[in-house]
């Protein structure tokens, strides 16, 4: 959800070498992902794996799909994570360690050391692991040519957030243009063996590839379900799908066929849904839950932690995420300048902090901490009703105006457009709050002309600033279905991105990321208001549990005492 180093000047070959150096070691440089639990030896982090036994795992929510090529929220990814893999992962580790590459069912992570990554840096060679079988009851080996079709199956649909991540890939814009048949870009050497070429050094690139748009999926199991496949996952990993029962459970089976010696621990994992947070902690509390999903909630943090009995099994993690304010600039008075600037200015984030039990960070940037281009101190906008209130008289509403607001109704982002629709109130801006359904919102934010203003959130995908700008400021996430809420794009932010990416050097190339952050702030289309802490629990029951800096939770490391 970093800091990175320097170094002098390079020729273009040492520079490819330092860059790859980069993308392997991206967020273990440093910064806030580290994860601590209430004591010094929790219970839940030591002692010997055992095999057996069901976790059981809870949410308020539940998937809006399990079809990787189209999901894209938090509890989308967390399920498909224990059913799907792609060529690499995140070591599977607490802290900055876990945000360092390593192969999943690739052989290897590319280098220009071992034959991986061409001199230039646009030619990436994969070897797969060999004897690695899909899940039942598909049970055959997987090739080249699986990987291949999915990648193809994802950058052909018209639903897929994931497509703007992997257009410099030779081709891929041609294929989804539908002026060419196959990606040329994307080949298949040899059964175990792919070659991807880029049309411009990518130093995130193999990050996208760790991304579930690109789990490896059976051709033949997508064509025997269809858009069914949505409700029918198979892949490689470590659990196998059994059931899911709408609004109730998800039930995933230990995979027979999981390549990973010893993995997974546990024989089954049940994803309770529909559990208010509050709720949940009861049960997780009496034993009938063993992780919570959506966190300690606010009014409890301080009674768990200060609990003999519950502080070893409470984890923390400073989250590299964020929660912002969009506004839609095709939908009055939104499409002005002025208006977005003002209610940047309006929004008193230390408040919304203190609402948060401290469980957070006021964010005056894009960039989270942690994240490359994140400043330190550096504040965008400032709190400022004066300030906000002559902005709103110069873009023509002295007396401001009506408009709804949205959020979602899990705690405690009510309470939180609360606090924003009175310091909207205070420059004039009447907001009457519309709380829905997560799903609902989810689906509500990606639609045009539905959503004038609003709380959403992003957790991250990778840690690199492309994760902040393809899917929340690009012109290829601008479309029905995606995550740029805002439908703001612009042909300077375009270029800016396009001249990022194809620097090779990390400190120029993090330096035009900085500019292309101010760039989108001095526009508006968002307000950043906080960056999360990720505040949670295990039952005692539980062995080995962690937080990830990536996948939050991570069951196949998991095992019941």
């Amino acid at each position: 959800m970093t800091s990175r180093s320097r170094s002098g000047r390079a020729t273009p070959a040492a520079a490819i070498a330092l860059a790859l150096l980069f993308v392997l070691g991206l967020a273990a440089c440093g910064g806030s992902t580290s994860t601590s639990s209430g004591g010094s030896s929790a219970a839940a982090t030591t002692g010997t794996p055992k095999s057996g036994g069901t976790l059981t795992l809870s949410y308020l929510t539940e998937p809006s799909s399990l079809d990787p090529a189209i999901a894209y929220n938090v509890i989308d990814w967390n399920v498909e994570h224990d059913v799907f893999q792609s060529f690499f992962r995140y070591q599977p580790k607490p802290g900055d360690a876990g945000t360092v590459l390593e192969p999943a069912l690739a052989t290897e992570v590319p280098s220009v050391a071992n034959g991986g990554l061409s001199a230039d840096g646009r030619t990436i060679t994969i070897h797969l692991r060999p004897n690695v079988k899909f899940q039942p009851p598909v049970d055959r080996l997987v090739t080249a040519q699986d990987f291949k079709y999915t990648f193809e199956r994802m950058m052909s649909s018209p639903l897929s957030p994931g497509t703007g991540f992997y257009t410099n890939v030779v081709g891929a814009q041609a294929f989804m243009d539908k002026k060419a048949k196959t990606i040329t870009g994307f080949k298949v050497v040899d059964p175990s063996t792919i070659q991807i070429s880029l049309t411009q050094p990518d130093l995130s690139f193999l990050n996208a590839l760790t991304m579930e748009f690109t789990d490896v999926l059976p051709k033949e199991w997508v064509a025997k379900w269809g858009k069914q496949v949505n409700r029918h996952p198979l892949g490689t990993g470590p659990f196998v799908f059994d059931h899911w029962t709408p609004g109730q459970e998800i039930v995933l089976k230990k995979n027979p066929n999981y390549w990973e010696s010893g993995k997974p621990y546990l024989d089954q994992i049940t994803y309770k849904l529909s559990y208010n947070p509050s709720t949940a902690l009861l049960k997780l509390e009496s034993g009938q839950v063993d992780a919570l999903g959506d966190g300690v909630p606010p009014a409890d943090l301080v009674r768990v932690k200060a609990s003999p009995q519950w502080k070893p099994y409470v984890f923390q993690q400073q989250l590299i995420a964020i929660s912002y304010v969009l506004m839609n600039v095709h939908m009055k008075p939104f499409d002005n300048l002025q208006v977005r600037q003002a209610v940047s200015w309006a929004i008193n984030r230390d408040k919304v902090v203190k609402l948060l039990g401290g469980q957070a960070a006021a964010l005056w940037q894009l960039y989270p901490p942690g994240l490359p281009g994140h400043e330190p101190g550096k504040k965008y906008y400032g709190y400022d009703p004066a300030k906000a209130k002559a902005l709103l008289a110069q873009a023509g509403y002295p007396n401001g105006f009506k408009t709804t607001y949205y959020t979602d109704n899990v705690d405690p982002d009510p309470k939180i457009a609360q606090s924003i629709q009175a310091d909207l109130q205070a420059i004039g801006i009447n907001a009457a709050v519309k709380t829905v359904s997560n799903d609902t919102y989810y689906s509500l934010q990606g639609e045009p002309g539905k959503v004038p203003i609003g709380s959403f959130g992003w957790w991250m995908d990778f840690p690199d600033p492309v994760d902040w700008f393809v899917p929340l400021f690009s012109k290829s996430a601008a479309v029905p279905g995606g995550m740029n809420s805002s439908f703001w794009w612009d042909p300077t932010s375009e270029k800016l991105f396009a001249e990022a990416q194809a620097l090779t050097d990390p400190t120029a190339r993090l330096a035009k990321f900085d500019e292309l952050q101010a760039y989108i702030l001095s526009q508006a289309p968002y307000a950043s208001v906080y960056a999360p802490m990720q505040t949670t629990m295990c039952s005692t029951t539980t062995g080995g549990f962690y937080l990830h800096p990536v996948y939050q939770l991570d069951p196949s490391s998991y095992w019941k005492k």
